[in-house]
């Protein structure tokens, strides 16, 4: 298997992300990156850290709007869950980058949780500005 189908898999099978779900403006330009990146896992990862910095970018704005409208308690309620996600976040994604059975693809098994992750994340807090008055 090719290393872009790897990632792509891991992608898929680590966080329960169907790809046709991904296939919007940001995972069209992944994509195309990591077809560019010919299997090759440096340029792979750096597919990846871009694609993650985007995700990033969305969860940190998702979190702050959340943040600016909530109530003290709604807030500290918010602070807590965050910090908690981001915990067990860091925690897995050092856990599956130091896998040593994995060897060199244990870094692009750790970006793939990552990845997926910090999209899901990002994804709730969106739909939570969405409906919150």
């Amino acid at each position: 298997m090719d290393g872009v189908r790897y990632f792509l898999a891991c992608t898929t099978i680590l966080v329960g992300i169907p790809l046709a779900q991904a296939q919007d403006a940001g995972a069209q330009r992944f994509d195309a990156c990591m077809n560019a990146a010919g299997g090759v896992s440096s340029e792979m990862l750096n597919c990846g850290k871009q694609e993650i910095d985007q995700w990033d970018t969305r969860l940190n704005a998702a979190y702050r709007t959340l943040s600016e409208h909530a109530r003290a308690d709604e807030k500290t309620k918010l602070r807590n869950e965050q910090r908690a996600w981001l915990k067990h976040h860091l925690q897995e994604t050092h856990r599956l980058a130091a896998d040593p059975n994995n060897g060199s693809v244990a870094f692009l098994d750790s970006q793939a949780f990552e990845l997926g992750d910090i999209k899901n994340r990002t994804l709730e807090l969106e739909r939570r500005v969405k409906i919150s008055p």
